[in-house]
């Protein structure tokens, strides 16, 4: 009864700090193209605007659903015709329909637009269930607790389950994919089989990044089948219930139903097309071959590093989770029993890393999302074996592992709190907290235009009605009432009458994205063009990730 009522109240808490980063924040650089976009497509069946071939539609779908509720416009969605089979169209996103939901008078788009990251819940809720009954079962009762209470203070986690985006998703139904897998191999009935094909066909809907599943779920099986012990391989051998000799032979049969299953839950979510997959698949290809602009500790690179997104782990990943992964990796490796349970811990989250590592876009952490239930499943062979609360009282705690152990959860959860609700923006101590985090990382892993909100609010305390404003990001600032007079930004309307020119001076919000000059080659002198206005400290720091000057006017440009 006390351990259902911890699961419940962690669960709680991680859904409330969700909401209100939901709520706090304004709509990311995704966000707007994405806004609406599951509810065009269930509502036409039609894969030909923008965008909708940039991912699988299972996140479209949910996040969309409120959209049904509300008078929408749909008049921005009408396209020319000819565009169906035009890649760079289809994937490319369409700001302008998202702000013209938002902005529509016929309704409040702001509540409209919480609404739809609220859904988020029932991702977060599925991953919830699955981390409780896995770590559980795993580790004891303190190892479901343990694996939630990670879950409900990652400041990573937070940060995408909170946003109309398809990371989150892709992290919850990866961990169920392979959740339901393992119960299948624990226990093989059709229901069960029925179960892990739709958590894999799911997956697979979320992200094309899902197809690593594929092998990863084959080799999880082959590591099972390989250290299984008699009696593991003697219930798998005596299946009469579909085909196969010994437990290899039944394992390959079942393995190839649950990818069969899959691919028709993966077909049914399209509407029974294969075309709109087939066309997603090419625009991802097209978008990888063409390079995508990164940044990474001063650097810049279209072709990335292979040491990205291990060092982005290294410097968003909590340190008490950090301490608490290697710790229960070291405890892993160090029992002598229960190995074949590990194989499904982890090698799909391994190979996809890996994939990231060898030939991903050095984009954002939020790629290696799934990567982070994994780890919280790893951090539970740390606790000491469970053998009830009482024995556990008398002897565990009693030692300094278990109190190191509690520490580190103190830890990870004022870590959080403290950050909250600029999860987005969280970099550990090792980085030197999210206002030294632009020296590594910007984009998705910093600054992704979601404080526009913040400094409005920070604008109207201080009673200021205008400000100069350089923005990365694709909400209109009319959302808000923001008045401003433009700086160089990547994709912040530019009125001719209200343009300021360089180097300037008075109140200047400037996005840290385009500080550091990521994406500004087209604006002159590319990514120096803010060099001189490094040389000056901030005023303010909205969320972390918008820098307020107040400088005198007309500055001498200066070198930092």
């Amino acid at each position: 009864m006390k351990t259902r009522l911890g699961a419940w109240l962690l669960a709680a808490a991680g859904a409330l700090l969700l909401l209100h980063t939901a709520w706090q924040k304004s709509p990311t650089w995704d966000e707007t193209g994405y806004f609406g976009l599951g509810a065009r497509l269930l509502q036409t069946g039609r894969w030909d605007v923008p965008a909708a071939c940039s991912h699988p539609p299972l996140a479209f779908y949910l996040h969309s659903l409120p959209v049904f509720l509300y008078p929408v416009d749909w008049s921005p969605w009408q396209y020319r015709p000819g565009l169906s089979e035009d890649l760079g169209f289809l994937r490319a996103a369409d700001p302008r329909r998202g702000n013209a939901l938002l902005l529509d008078p016929a309704y409040d788009g702001q509540w409209l637009f919480f609404l739809c990251r609220a859904t988020s819940l029932v991702l977060y809720g599925l991953l919830a269930w699955v981390l409780y009954r896995w770590g559980t079962q795993l580790h004891g009762r303190p190892g479901g607790l343990l694996a939630l209470l990670l879950l409900a203070f990652c400041p990573n986690t937070l940060a995408h389950a909170s946003l109309i985006n398809t990371d989150f998703a892709f992290a919850a139904t990866f961990a169920l994919a392979v959740y339901s897998f393992q119960r299948l191999l624990r226990d093989p009935t059709p229901r069960r089989l029925a179960g892990a094909a739709l958590g894999l066909g799911l997956a697979l809907a979320s992200k094309l990044s899902a197809l690593v599943l594929l092998p990863g779920l084959g080799l999880g099986l082959a590591w099972y089948l390989a250290l299984a012990s008699e009696e593991e391989g003697q219930r798998l051998a005596q299946l009469q219930w579909w085909p196969g000799r010994g437990p290899w032979g039944q394992g390959v049969v079942m393995y190839l139903g649950v990818v069969l299953g899959a691919v028709l839950v993966l077909w049914g979510l399209y509407g029974f097309q294969v075309h709109p997959y087939w066309l997603t698949l090419r625009s991802q290809m097209g978008d990888l071959e063409s390079g995508h602009e990164a940044y990474l500790l001063g650097q810049y690179s279209t072709k990335g590093w292979w040491y990205y997104y291990p060092l982005a782990l290294l410097v968003k990943t909590p340190v008490p989770l950090l301490v608490l992964g290697v710790w229960g990796l070291v405890c892993a490796l160090r029992q002598r029993a229960g190995w074949g349970a590990m194989g499904l811990v982890f090698w799909p989250p391994l190979l996809l890393l890996g994939l990231f590592v060898v030939g991903g876009k050095d984009i954002g952490l939020r790629y290696l999302l799934p990567v982070y239930p994994f780890l919280f499943l790893v951090a539970g062979y740390a606790l000491p074996p469970w053998q009830g609360w009482a024995a556990l009282k008398a002897s565990g705690m009693r030692a300094w592992p278990a109190w190191a152990l509690g520490l580190c959860c103190l830890w990870h959860v004022g870590g959080t709190l403290r950050n909250h609700p600029d999860h987005l923006a969280y970099f550990n101590e090792l980085a030197g907290g999210p206002d030294q985090g632009y020296r590594y990382l910007v984009d998705s892993n910093l600054d992704w235009g979601q404080d526009l909100k913040g400094l409005k609010s920070y604008l109207d305390e201080r009673h200021l009605e205008r400000i100069k404003l350089s923005y990365f990001g694709t909400v209109d600032p009319a959302l808000y009432g923001l008045r401003y007079e433009w700086l160089p930004s990547f994709q912040l309307p530019a009125p001719p009458e209200a343009r300021a020119v360089l180097p300037t001076g008075g109140l200047i919000a400037i996005s840290v994205t385009n500080l550091v000059g990521v994406y500004m080659d087209g604006y002159g002198q590319g990514k120096d063009l803010y060099q001189w206005l490094r040389a000056y400290e901030p005023v303010a720091r909205i969320g972390h990730s918008i820098w307020v000057y107040d400088l005198p006017e007309n500055p001498a440009p200066t070198s930092p």
